[in-house]
């Protein structure tokens, strides 16, 4: 694992996590929407509408409010988990303290996973904690006559013993899923600096073989460069010798077979020339 990353890594990370934040809001919207309509069916059985329909909707405005005003922070995901909290303490309350609501804050902390911020599970600790002490308190010390007024908290004996066994195995649900989104996130990161490092490797490699190619190609043409003028010497030192030796005989015969030299020998000449010009300007 690289002690820093690359300009392209972390605009990549960066592209990542946005592109994640953004899935994962969408998936809370209708999360969100599922919350609201089963504090809306659980009011059927206690009348708890204005419950179920106010603090549903207090609690949509504040998470909403959040992501509006602040939509560059990560603020808002904190306040979904605070709101997250509150939706349990509805549902315990609208089913007048029935245990299985409690369950719904474990649904809650894992959700919260898909974020991949382990810090996301604090404040939904917190709330848990002291929502589950404060109450249970009060319904086992204050509001303890079956006749007066009831909190609605738990429907079973929830004594010292139980809140802290409550507590800790609910602390250990809210640890395991806050290291879950932590490793996720880590995951996230390692695995796109081995992307980052490979890309930059396959730059490298190509960049090392254009350099190749450019210099074995530099070498050729030095190579034809000195070839041609090796070969136009012994060329034009043969042209002249035809020449000299066409001046001095009058064989018609002789003269025919000097002429037909010089002309391959031109041809020769001519394309030494060609290559030769055609090598300077690659070389430059």
């Amino acid at each position: 694992m690289k002690t820093k990353a690359s300009l392209n890594e972390q605009d990549y990370l960066h592209s990542f996590m946005s592109t994640m934040t953004q899935k994962s809001d969408t998936i809370i919207n209708y999360v969100l929407a599922v919350y609201f309509l089963l504090g809306i069916g659980l009011s059927f059985k206690y009348d708890t509408f204005e419950i179920g329909v106010g603090v549903g909707t207090l609690n949509l405005l504040l998470y909403y409010s959040a992501k509006f005003f602040m939509k560059n922070s990560k603020f808002y995901q904190y306040v979904l988990s605070v709101v997250l909290a509150i939706f349990m303490a509805q549902y315990i309350y609208q089913m007048h303290g029935m245990f299985e609501m409690h369950f719904t804050v474990f649904i809650a902390s894992t959700i919260l996973i898909i974020y991949q911020n382990w810090k996301l599970q604090i404040p939904l600790t917190l709330l848990v904690v002291l929502h589950h002490a404060g109450l249970a308190y009060l319904q086992n010390y204050i509001y303890n006559d079956a006749n007066g007024l009831q909190v609605y908290f738990s429907q079973v004996n929830f004594d010292v013993e139980t809140l802290i066994i409550h507590t800790v195995l609910a602390a250990v649900v809210f640890f395991m899923n806050g290291y879950w989104a932590y490793y996720f996130k880590e995951h996230s990161e390692n695995h796109i600096s081995k992307i980052s490092d490979e890309y930059e490797l396959e730059n490298m490699k190509l960049a090392s073989a254009k350099y190749s190619s450019m210099s074995a190609t530099k070498d050729y043409n030095d190579f034809i460069h000195r070839t041609t003028l090796d070969l136009k010497l012994p060329v034009n030192s043969v042209l002249k010798l035809i020449d000299v030796s066409k001046g001095h005989t009058d064989n018609d015969k002789l003269l025919s077979y000097l002429e037909m030299m010089r002309e391959s020998a031109k041809k020769i000449d001519d394309l030494v020339n060609d290559i030769h010009v055609k090598s300077t300007t690659n070389r430059n």
